[in-house]
């Protein structure tokens, strides 16, 4: 534990100096932009040019103006690792709670690593490859769900806090067509789906503060600022602009989803989906590319705003 209070009050100490306080803001629903701006927006995102055979789903909400935007944002899709920045706010909610503590340790087990019997996890992640018996703190496991994203970490956290209790916490959060169903690799009926707007609906949340300790928050964000995919939202910000941010990759889903932080003005919540059309699969270089275009013109047009 005592490693985590060195890195929350370091976090806290870097977060003050780079952006000053960070207000308590209200996760209910915001007024759409106006008129003009959205179809600034639109302009902005007409003039990208998206893989063959794909949609282009974006959701915004701008903290400054308490407005949102949303572009094909309540599309049904699969939401892939972009879906474990809930697990980390239900899960540090129950820390603020007391119902949980980031110092607790789970002992890997051999079973830890299949998502149902004979049903290995793969993807992204190091826990596949750790030996059975050894310890992290829970911790540990959040910063890896977060900061690699560790699949058979993710499995841990759906286990611990349960299907039926992430899906009650999902309406709270204001989240509105997001059903979380399987486990990863899981081999039952279903999948979980979600929203563009749902997942943008989890940055607000977040950034609330309404649910986390003000240690949780800082931890969430610095988790964030440490995920290694840099490659979409997070690879052309502009000057002293920060990207807090997770992906997500599917064969037919490329995803980002981020809490952008500017120098001079409050931050953007920014989540963006490039799906294959009917399950087409979607090339990952030419997703990220995309992404990335796309995200750095958004944030251009919010920092001269």
């Amino acid at each position: 534990m005592r490693k985590y209070r060195i890195m929350l009050l370091l976090s806290f100490w870097l977060l003050l100096l780079e952006f000053g306080d960070f207000p308590v803001l209200p996760t209910k629903s915001a007024a759409e932009m106006s008129s003009a701006q959205q179809k600034e927006i639109q302009a902005i995102i007409q003039g990208v040019t998206l893989p063959p055979n794909t949609t282009l789903l974006v959701s915004i909400h701008d903290f400054e103006t308490e407005k949102n935007f949303s572009y094909n944002g309540t599309q049904r899709l699969h939401p892939a690792s972009v879906i474990k920045t809930f697990y980390m706010l239900a899960y540090l909610e129950e820390v603020k709670k007391g119902t949980r503590n980031l110092s607790d340790v789970h002992i890997l087990t051999n079973n830890d690593k299949y998502g149902s019997p004979g049903s290995r996890i793969g993807g992204s992640g190091r826990l596949q490859q750790a030996k059975p018996g050894t310890s992290y703190t829970w911790g540990e496991l959040l910063e890896l769900m977060i900061s690699i994203s560790d699949n058979v970490a993710t499995n841990l956290f759906i286990a611990d806090l349960g299907k039926e209790h992430l899906n009650q916490q999902a309406k709270r959060y204001g989240l509105l067509d997001t059903n979380i169903v399987r486990k990863i690799y899981q081999r039952i009926p279903g999948n979980t789906h979600s929203t563009a707007n749902d997942m943008n609906q989890v940055l607000i949340a977040l950034y609330s503060q309404e649910f986390t300790a003000d240690e949780g928050y800082l931890l969430a964000i610095e988790l964030m600022k440490k995920s290694t995919n840099k490659s979409r939202i997070g690879k052309y910000p502009p000057a002293d602009t920060i990207v807090a941010n997770k992906a997500g990759t599917l064969s037919s889903v490329v995803g980002d989803s981020a809490l952008v932080f500017f120098p001079n003005r409050k931050p953007i919540a920014l989540t963006i989906f490039v799906v294959g059309n009917d399950g087409a699969g979607v090339s990952r270089s030419a997703g990220d590319e995309t992404t990335a275009k796309l995200a750095k013109e958004i944030m251009r047009y919010f920092i001269d705003k």
